[in-house]
């Protein structure tokens, strides 16, 4: 369900709500509605720290997929962790 509260997803263009995560069998805050946006930003920011290549540019266009591609979801877990990004996947 989308929500205009302040408790949405950080992702830019990502309106989920924030469910906090438990660690150790204790709840706490997050600042993105699931995997999938939490590693697209971890992308986005490894691209941002690299020179402006036209390999890096082309990677930015891969990753503006991968954000339409989440910005089309009806539940933030309906994709979960982007493979090779958290595991061997």
């Amino acid at each position: 369900m989308k929500t205009t509260e302040n408790t949405v997803c950080a992702r830019d263009g990502c309106g989920f709500i924030v469910e906090p995560v438990l660690v150790a069998d204790m709840p706490l805050p997050a600042t993105h509605c699931g995997d999938a946006c939490r590693d697209y930003e971890w992308l986005r920011q490894g691209l941002d720290a690299l020179e402006p290549t036209p390999d890096v540019v082309e990677l930015y266009g891969n990753l503006r997929e991968v954000a339409e591609i989440l910005n089309a979801r009806t539940d933030p877990t309906e994709i979960g962790p982007l493979p090779g990004v958290w595991s061997d996947a």
